[in-house]
């Protein structure tokens, strides 16, 4: 069995140790035996097998827990219907259209309040027509922070502010899409800090704006106060 170099026995007994190293639980009762036969047949080809190789051999023998099995990754949430923001963790929805606002202003939307990061979406097929950022200057970064305005081929327009970050990418005068993401839920502008949350604005054939509880659909998730 063992009428070759002493070179090429070294290698069977290194494959060998390998092939028992690889078997898997439900081979193991049968290991204990083989760590012994090892010993035998390395001893009768004239090398001495190494403690480090035994113990690979007789450690296969306890090895009886149930194999862990990758899971593909979790799909990303899809996007509610008729609704401008992922509604998962959290999704709590102000009716606070028309509210007065500092300098005589009203609120022209309404606020869903929401966890840092939440996915915002593009509502209709439309075109990116107006972005403002953070420390741009303007007074609309001063107001909604990080914003989008987009216009759909109606006139009808969406308002999004107060955004932590917009999709990367994403840039004023862009075609985008029904569902797509365009950004995240923030505390940007004078949201105030900690006060996560999608200021959401729709406005009709490009007039004025209208209370956005009257067009969306609010997921079940949802609480509306």
């Amino acid at each position: 069995m063992f009428s070759r170099s002493k070179h090429s026995r070294h290698r069977s007994v290194a494959a060998l140790v390998a092939a028992v190293a690889g078997l898997v639980p439900s081979a193991a009762l049968a290991v204990a035996p083989l760590a012994a036969r090892f010993t035998a047949d390395a001893n009768a080809a004239g090398v001495s097998p190494a403690a480090a190789d035994l113990a690979v051999i007789e450690g296969g023998a306890a090895a009886t827990a149930s194999a862990v099995r990758l899971q593909p990754p979790s799909p990303p949430p899809s996007p509610p219907a008729n609704f401008p923001m992922q509604p998962t963790p959290r999704c709590v929805v102000l009716d606070n259209f028309g509210d007065p606002r500092s300098g005589g202003r009203t609120h022209e939307g309404a606020d869903l309040m929401a966890t840092l990061g939440q996915e915002v979406y593009a509502m209709a097929d439309g075109v990116l027509v107006y972005q403002s950022k953070v420390g741009d200057g303007t007074n609309g970064s001063a107001l909604g922070g990080n914003l989008w305005k987009l216009q759909a081929a109606d006139g009808t327009y969406y308002i999004y502010a107060h955004l932590s970050a917009f999709v990367p990418g994403l840039v004023k005068g862009q075609q985008v899409y029904r569902g797509q993401v365009l950004g995240f839920v923030g505390d940007t502008g004078n949201a105030g800090p900690g006060n996560y949350h999608l200021h959401f604005e729709v406005h009709p054939g490009g007039g004025a704006a209208v209370n956005p509880l009257r067009v969306l659909t609010i997921p079940a998730g949802c609480t509306v106060y």
